[in-house]
């Protein structure tokens, strides 16, 4: 990068920092934070945009009980191995005065002064540890229940998310059904072809109609009517002389 370079970006870095520290910068970052705010509430009204804020809101809930867990597992840890040297410590102080009192009964005075010593200090780290066992047990149980509490919520907002994004889902559906069918009703050009069609086939009907009329009010078709007649008159005559000639 050369120097021009770096003078640039550091005299772009400061005009931003003075712009935005003078009341038009001011009035620039709300009306920013008003358009972000404005973009995410949209945002979450969609199934997707719902998922991936639940996702984040998960995301931070598991990170927390995961940390308590860990915490609740070193607490635990520590006050087991607290336990642990509490126990050792209690046998210690029980072969020291058996020492201690086998001194005094040999009359070996030093000795059993030297046990003594170190049953005293024995006894002042079992109180501490017996202490550091209490505090211990305390902040243990405490935890368990941050961590009880952590896994509840993480599970009551898991089940939330699924509850709301199956319900946003099948809105959604449903919102585009009926908007799907209302596009369907408002389809105006549609609407005015099918008219057309209607109209149309009313006007053939009609045409149709009249033609027919037309035609059995003319002439010709009352020749073909009488011609009929004569036909049908002459073929019942000859059905009739069959039938005499037949003895019928």
């Amino acid at each position: 990068m050369t120097n021009f370079m770096f003078i640039v970006i550091v005299v772009i870095v400061l005009a931003v920092i003075i712009l935005f520290g003078t009341v038009f910068g001011k009035q620039l970052r709300v009306k920013m934070k008003g358009r972000t705010d404005e973009v995410m509430r949209q945002d979450a009204q969609t199934p997707e945009g719902a998922r991936d804020y639940y996702n984040a809101a998960i995301r931070e809930k598991e990170d927390f009980y995961n940390r308590a867990s860990a915490s609740f597992a070193e607490i635990s840890g520590k006050r087991a191995a607290t336990e642990n040297d509490l126990h050792n410590s209690r046998k210690e102080i029980m072969k020291v005065t058996n020492e201690m009192n086998k001194c005094i009964d040999a009359n070996r005075e030093d000795e059993a002064l030297q046990y003594a010593r170190k049953k005293s200090t024995l006894e002042n780290k079992i109180n501490v540890l017996k202490d550091t066992v209490a505090e211990m047990k305390e902040a243990e149980a405490h935890q368990k229940e941050i961590v009880k509490q952590a896994e509840e919520e993480l599970q009551k907002l898991k089940d939330e998310k699924e509850q709301v994004i199956f319900q946003m889902e099948a809105d959604s559906q449903i919102i585009e059904l009926h908007q799907s069918m209302d596009a369907l009703n408002t389809n105006n050009e549609s609407e005015r072809m099918l008219e057309r069609v209607r109209e149309g086939a009313k006007k053939t009907r009609e045409r149709a109609e009249g033609s027919r009329i037309a035609y059995d009010s003319s002439a010709q078709a009352a020749d073909r009517r009488l011609e009929a007649s004569e036909r049908e008159r002459n073929a019942r005559e000859i059905l009739e002389e069959a039938k005499r000639q037949r003895g019928k």
